[in-house]
């Protein structure tokens, strides 16, 4: 009897120092859910976002494409890249002096919103990431001229003409998301950043003949005191994207 209970307690210990070893080694095969696939990309059709500044020049997040490469099964960086809106040129009705006349004004706008975003996401575990973000939006210019002025059958043109240039910006932020690998080749994603915006410069240009005008003409006075653009200090914003796409 004390022979039967010395080898079962022996083959007990040796079952228990072979499952300790087991557990103790590293897991060099880890299941193929947890791993990622190495190329991200996503497209942003829907977002929300607020800035503390008001009123703030703000930035079209629309048309938003960002491209991701796998570093690690945890570490991801690349850029988003937005094309902002397109260039407009067109023709627009124009205040005109004196009141009982009209007139029209040739309205050109390069650009505006086309940026730039170096992204770095670090998944902490399962779907969950932070990211760090640096950004820069290009500047952009307005420019209203060739002002026509109808009185009756006159066509006349006025010599005042107005640029508006809007300066490069810098943007940073931080952030926490989620993204995960559905039926293999898509993902579904959504991010929460928290940043800081640079408000840039303003400039405007102004040409006119003051003696057609009798002085300084009634817009260019205006502009000043009430209608020009100041340059604001930088503003707090926060971003809610919902974005898909695909993992190859």
């Amino acid at each position: 009897m004390k022979k039967k209970t010395k080898y079962t307690s022996a083959l007990f210990f040796c079952i228990m120092l072979f499952t300790f070893e087991i557990q103790a080694e590293p897991d060099t095969n880890p299941e193929p859910n947890n791993e990622r696939k190495k190329f991200h990309i996503y497209i942003t059709p829907v977002y929300l976002s607020r800035y503390t500044e008001y009123p703030f020049r703000t930035r079209p997040e629309k048309k938003t494409l960002t491209a991701l490469y796998g570093l690690t099964n945890h570490l991801y960086m690349g850029i988003s890249y937005s094309r902002g809106e397109n260039p407009e040129e067109r023709g627009m009705l124009a205040y005109t002096e004196p009141r009982n006349s009209s007139g029209t004004q040739e309205y050109k706008k390069s650009r505006e919103g086309e940026y730039f975003v170096f992204r770095t996401q670090y998944f902490f575990g399962g779907n969950v990431y932070g990211s760090f973000n640096l950004g820069l939006e290009k500047g952009y210019r307005i420019e209203e001229k060739n002002f026509l002025q109808f009185q009756g059958n006159n066509l006349q043109l006025i010599p005042y003409s107005k640029s508006t240039i809007y300066s490069d910006r810098h943007f940073a932020s931080a952030g926490i998301g989620y993204r995960k690998e559905i039926f293999e080749y898509f993902i579904l994603g959504t991010e929460f950043e928290y940043g800081v915006m640079n408000s840039g410069n303003t400039n405007q240009h102004y040409t006119f003949d003051p003696g057609y005008f009798n002085g300084l003409p009634t817009r260019y006075v205006t502009d000043q005191l009430i209608l020009r653009d100041r340059n604001k200090p930088s503003s707090e914003y926060m971003f809610i994207s919902f974005y898909a796409g695909i993992a190859i």
